[in-house]
């Protein structure tokens, strides 16, 4: 069964290692979609799937820190699908530090990156789904944003904003069936994870399918009734 059929989404960064296995996922299970991205070499990892998929799944670049490329892409996404049922936030950045090292730069990058990224998404999708009067909207928050620990200033500042924020959008969106989650993963098995971590015990990581299916949950009708939750995701670390 198609658990998604027929519904549109927009996934940012939808060529990276989780970004990829979520519009897998979706396009899978009957969604149509609009991914960002802004690695080019990325982009072509993913001819494979576009050419499965076609016309259900369609690319653009987007700085998703840009107000006025989320505006194109959402423009773009109406005009290709008709409506938008979905915004998965995948773009996020991850750097580490003490205090007195951090910079303003790192600093920035973190809070642009992780926090005002959802921020400028789903202000740009959400005149659509209020004129719909359905939405569903996943960010991504990370454990550092539960508890601060040494070295995560920026990293868990900012994730600990995009928390915040998911529950401030899921209680003032709820009047218009818009529901707002996040999910907090644990340590990914992707590429880069791998490469920056071949000592760890990857075999405990989550997959990315994983956490894929879990946001496929949310935006499924068994979702509904879920709204404004932190929802864990750690494999087995």
């Amino acid at each position: 069964m198609e658990r998604l059929k027929n519904k549109v989404a927009i996934i940012t960064g939808g060529t990276g290692g989780l970004g990829k296995a979520v519009v897998s996922v979706f396009l899978s299970e009957g969604a149509r979609v609009f991914s960002t991205y802004i690695v080019k070499d990325e982009l072509e990892k993913c001819l494979d799937i576009k050419e499965e998929y076609g016309e259900k799944l369609v690319y653009g670049k987007a700085d998703v820190t840009k107000a006025k490329d989320m505006s194109k892409v959402v423009d773009r996404a109406i005009n290709n699908f008709g409506r938008i049922d979905f915004l998965i936030n995948i773009v996020g950045g991850f750097a580490m530090a003490k205090i007195v090292d951090t910079d303003e730069v790192m600093w920035d990058r973190m809070m642009n990156m992780n926090l005002k990224s959802v921020f400028i998404c789903s202000k740009a999708v959400l005149p659509q789904m209020v004129k719909q009067k359905y939405g569903r909207i996943i960010n991504i928050g990370a454990r550092p944003a539960l508890k601060g620990s040494s070295k995560m200033s920026a990293y868990g500042a900012s994730k600990s904003g995009v928390l915040n924020l998911t529950q401030s959008m899921a209680d003032e969106l709820a009047e218009y069936n818009i529901n707002v989650n996040a999910i907090i993963p644990g340590t990914i098995n992707t590429p880069t994870n791998r490469k920056d971590m071949p000592k760890a015990d990857q075999a405990k990581w989550v997959k990315p399918k994983e956490i894929a299916e879990v946001i496929t949950f949310l935006c499924s009708k068994k979702g509904d009734p879920i709204s404004g939750a932190a929802v864990p995701v750690y494999g087995k670390t």
